[in-house]
């Protein structure tokens, strides 16, 4: 599993791997930068224009100093024009080009920017849902639904952020910047080394609140996990929380999440809130030392009136940007939080798969050897010492208690998990050494869990690996399974679409499509796990004969709790507390394992 602190301390390369999302987009972001750069150099050029007025009202035009007004001779020469009538139309004219031309490189800018931040997004969010859908079994144990839905959605937007939105200032403004620092140097770089005196400190400032930022936005991501956790939960289990009176308990518990996400997002607007005002004192001292040097008078006499007021004015500019980049610095530090997190993922070992031999289709034969198996952390081994035979054609029945390991042994079967001691064997071959996706392709699952899209009845049934079944195949399936009746009382019939999770449909409707499902699969092994509970006893009968008749040359391994479907095993495999502690036919155990007879004995008093 990865680590998720990996990347702490190490903020280039978090920063670097990060913007290598962005390389593919690089004809969008240069557009981005060029518009950005036609921004800055509009900021410089207006104060520039300044000097053009001041100097023309003067009538004595500046050419060689003003930027705008040496443009504007180049141009438009004037002629015979006086400098004041020159510059009544020179210089309007020449606002509304800087202008305009400044508002479409922010267009420009902005617009390209968030089409590499919408396709960083994008392209974050599928990788990390990619890694989820072949992450191993042991990730999903270890993570909640809430808190993988909320790395999905709240992570990765929080990681764009420092991708697009901080680049997106970081070019903008600090184009603007070096612009008007340039254009200041142009004009006097004595004055303009007052504002590299308070860079140092300003640097300080960014660097400490850096620190807290990254601190509280890892906590803010957390708690934005815990509140999706609680909220997902709770959406999904109204009716229990309605019935067991818990409404009270649920939302105090969704306010405790959400007052702790709260509270780290104030500290974390305190910080930003506090570093603001101290970077602006230190840009007004900084001003004001500029102002006291530049009314000297040996100073002011290298400046004409134009030119001064150029640079004060360029000078004065020089805050917002400023401002916005110390801002950045909460944008990138909540980024890169998110960042080790979602890199933590996206770094995660896919599901083990070193098998390499391919497999058509198996003949059917499963043998577990010696096998053992114990959950991560736990003290006890959750099966122990596991050997059986499953032949094809044969039907084995597990039973137990609960707990006894049943679902654990379907796991492994199933390459979830693997055996720590022992070996299972699929046609005399360890079935790790088969490709694992060939592998599963060999099993029809019915669970008790049933999985349903949001999609058409028929998109349910031909799933997955079967999504190029005929619509005849699909018919056949679901006429077999006995779930045609209520199909066909639906509005489009098959084609009509489910809600989420199969809303709306009973649990034996739900459980009749999964039948569907695995009979459409016509895999050689068959796995039900209490495929018939959510049935009433005629559809189960009906459902039964026709799983009897479609487990005839197949391997079926059958899990249940409900004793009277097994009746008809070949064998039947008696679990208790991990290990096999009977085995034989029906009637046999009923007479040599106290447990089957036990469990048989309650079900028949509770029927």
């Amino acid at each position: 599993m990865a680590d998720p602190t990996k990347y702490q301390g190490s903020d280039w390369g978090l920063y670097r791997r990060l913007l290598s999302y962005v390389v593919p987009y690089s004809a969008a972001f240069a557009f981005s930068v060029a518009g950005f750069l036609v921004y800055s150099l509009g900021s410089v050029l207006l104060a520039d224009l300044t000097q053009f007025l001041l100097d023309s009202l003067g009538q004595s035009s500046q050419v060689e100093l003003g930027l705008v007004s040496a443009a504007a001779h180049w141009f438009w020469p004037p002629g015979d024009k006086d400098p004041l009538d020159y510059a009544r139309v020179a210089v309007p004219v020449a606002a509304v080009v800087l202008s305009l031309g400044r508002a479409l490189g922010f267009f420009v800018g902005n617009y390209y920017m968030n089409v590499v931040a919408r396709s960083v997004v994008h392209t974050l969010r599928v990788e990390l849902f990619e890694v989820m859908m072949a992450a191993p079994r042991r990730y999903y144990d270890a993570n909640t639904s809430g808190n993988l839905l909320s790395k999905i959605t709240f992570n990765v937007e929080q990681v764009s952020g420092a991708a697009s939105d901080a680049l997106k200032a970081i070019l903008r403004e600090g184009l603007t910047v070096m612009a008007l620092v340039t254009y200041m140097l142009y004009l006097n770089w004595r004055l303009t080394l007052i504002f590299f005196v308070v860079a140092p400190a300003i640097g300080l400032v960014v660097v400490v609140v850096g620190r807290h930022f990254r601190r509280y936005s890892r906590r803010i991501q957390d708690s934005m996990g815990a509140v999706t956790q609680v909220s997902s939960e709770s959406l999904g289990a109204f009716e229990a929380l309605r019935v067991f009176a818990a409404t009270r308990q649920q939302v105090a518990k969704f306010t405790n999440a959400s007052l702790f996400n709260r509270n780290q997002s104030l500290k974390l607007a305190f910080v930003q809130a506090v570093s603001t005002p101290v970077i602006q004192t230190l840009l007004a001292l900084a001003l004001g030392a500029l102002f006291w040097f530049a009314l000297d008078p040996t100073i002011l006499a290298g400046f004409s009136a134009g030119s001064l007021v150029a640079f004060i004015t360029a000078a004065a500019q020089m805050g917002k940007p400023i401002r916005t980049l110390s801002g950045v610095q909460s944008i990138i530090q909540r980024g890169l939080a998110a960042a080790e997190d979602v890199f933590a993922q996206i770094d995660i070992s896919p599901e083990p798969d070193r098998g390499t031999t391919p497999l058509a289709r198996a003949k059917g034969e499963i043998v577990m050897e010696r096998v053992s198996f114990r959950y991560p952390e736990a003290n006890e081994y959750a099966l122990e010492n596991i050997s059986l035979q499953l032949k094809p054609g044969e039907t084995v029945a597990l039973v137990g208690r609960s707990g006894s390991g049943k679902s654990t042994l379907v796991q492994l079967l199933l390459r979830f998990y693997a055996p720590d001691h022992g070996e299972i064997r699929l046609d005399d071959l360890v079935i790790e050494e088969y490709a694992l996706a060939d592998y599963r392709s060999q099993f029809g699952v019915v669970s008790q869990n049933i999985s349903l899209f949001s999609d058409t009845i028929a998109n349910n049934i031909a799933f997955g690996q079967m999504a190029d079944a005929s619509y005849e195949s699909v018919l056949a399936a679901a006429q077999q399974a006995h779930a045609i009746e209520f199909i066909e009382a639906l509005p489009q019939g098959l084609d009509t679409t489910l809600g989420d999770g199969g809303s709306g449909l009973s649990g034996g409707q739900k459980q009749r499509l999964a039948i569907a499902r695995a009979l459409l699969k016509d895999a050689p092994i068959l796995v039900l796990d209490e495929a018939t509970s959510a049935l009433d006893t005629e559809s189960e009968t009906y459902i039964q004969d026709a799983l009897a008749e479609f487990c005839k040359d197949r391997a079926t391994l059958v899990i249940a709790h409900r004793l009277s479907t097994i009746e008809n095993a070949d064998r039947v495999i008696v679990l208790d507390q991990g290990c096999i502690v009977a085995t034989g036919p029906h009637q046999q155990l009923l007479n040599d394992s106290p447990l089957y007879a036990r469990l048989h004995k309650q079900e028949i008093s509770q029927s």
